[in-house]
């Protein structure tokens, strides 16, 4: 941010000393468990309880390894251009959003009037990814962006050309945004939560539910500020399934390493990539793992034997569980000033119960608010010493307590 804005490149002394102890420990990890528990192998997940399941695969500590028809198609199509086609997998705000099966990519397609607003996400999503790539490695771990790729005009004729009769008729050639795609929790960890969390009717017809297209397409939302426990009546589905804190601390995963990912995340979005964040989500989602050739300075922490703990082949059949940060067609940018700050706060209270709450009667709430805060002070120094960041964190918790007075955190 101007005059403001403390140099944060990824060549500095501070980052390459982050990405040298990052890569010592995941070579560290993968050694250690290399040809034991690398992957939940399906003998594991015979063995394992559905909160065993979920409490392994939600820490984003393990790959899964997964056989289901889907995946085997999928890991089939991939790199085989005759055989590509496109899945419908969601419904958002401004767009439908489509998997080019046969890609890693997703493409979502404006709705009617929408594509100004399927423009503005574009763009937001081009600054929040090029902000996050620019921003120190501590401060940013443990949390993906899916890939910007490319702007798709009604008038691309080659775009057109080679997916339309892949699309369902009618359909008309309009505005897209593409980017990699977040590929949905595996088939286990689906069918965990249903063995978890899901009324007695789901589960007595479990195989037939997970078969539904809709409940194949899981993200599961992060909600730290909702603790409310779920409701048997209330209909059960996967697609953007709510996760609780409640639920959270029933299966044992670390809330508190949640709420600092999403604080730093945040001081990012604020102060490195001057937006407000308003209705972005955070969510767990799978990917593949995919070969990445390490850069010359990685190499430099290497050897000829250790270098294999680093890079895999390409595969949809071995996936792992981390948190995404994705939406960000509502994100606008904000003054330096205290009309920007009240602009911050609007949109953290219009944004889904993903933060915890800043005002709370529960002493597990309070306390996750607490490290919430403090990793939002610190990420923030890095970028701005304006008193802003310290300004935001105070008008919310002031309207925390207007809103806790009137018996509503996020309505």
């Amino acid at each position: 941010m101007s005059g403001q804005n403390r140099n944060v490149s990824t060549n500095s002394a501070a980052s390459i000393m982050t990405v040298a102890d990052s890569l010592k420990s995941l070579i560290a990890t993968n050694s250690r468990v290399d040809g034991e528990m690398t992957f939940l192998d399906d003998t594991a997940l015979r063995e394992y309880g559905p909160e065993q399941i979920l409490y392994r695969m939600l820490s984003g500590k393990l790959y899964i390894s997964t056989t289901s028809s889907a995946t085997s198609q999928d890991q089939r199509l991939y790199g085989l251009p005759a055989l590509k086609r496109c899945e419908k997998i969601g419904e958002g705000q401004c767009g439908s959003v489509w998997a080019l099966i046969g890609t890693t990519k997703v493409m979502k397609v404006a709705k009617e009037h929408k594509a100004d607003q399927l423009w503005n996400d574009c763009r937001m999503h081009k600054r929040v990814q090029e902000s996050f790539e620019q921003t120190i490695v501590l401060l940013r771990r443990d949390l993906t962006i899916p890939r910007w790729c490319s702007w798709v005009h009604p008038t691309d004729g080659c775009f057109w050309d080679e997916w339309m009769e892949l699309l369902p008729t009618p359909f008309t050639k309009t505005y897209a945004f593409m980017s990699s795609q977040v590929f949905p929790v595996p088939l286990p960890v689906r069918g965990a939560l249903v063995d978890a969390f899901a009324p007695p009717h789901v589960k007595a017809n479990k195989e037939a539910f997970l078969a539904r297209d809709e409940n194949k397409n899981c993200l599961i939302r992060i909600y730290l500020g909702r603790r409310e426990t779920r409701s048997n009546t209330r209909e059960f589905r996967l697609r953007n399934f709510d996760l609780t804190v409640k639920e959270m601390e029933f299966l044992r995963l670390d809330t508190e390493h949640y709420a600092i990912i999403m604080a730093r995340a945040l001081a990012i979005l604020h102060w490195r990539a001057g937006v407000d964040a308003n209705d972005v989500e955070f969510v767990l989602g799978s990917s593949p793992t995919v070969e990445t050739p390490p850069t010359a300075d990685e190499l430099d922490l290497l050897d000829k034997d250790n270098i294999r703990y680093v890079t895999k082949p390409f595969t949809l059949h071995h996936r792992s569980v981390g948190m995404w940060l994705i939406d960000f067609d509502q994100c606008q940018r904000f003054p330096q000033s205290r009309e920007g700050v009240e602009q911050l706060k609007r949109g953290f209270y219009h944004n889904d119960p993903y933060y915890p709450r800043p005002v709370s009667t529960d002493k597990k709430d309070a306390a996750l608010w607490e490290f919430f805060k403090k990793a939002y002070l610190e990420a923030s120094a890095y970028f701005t010493d304006s008193g802003l960041p310290e300004a935001f964190i105070e008008a919310v918790e002031m309207e925390g307590k207007k809103r806790r007075a009137g018996g509503s955190m996020f309505q």
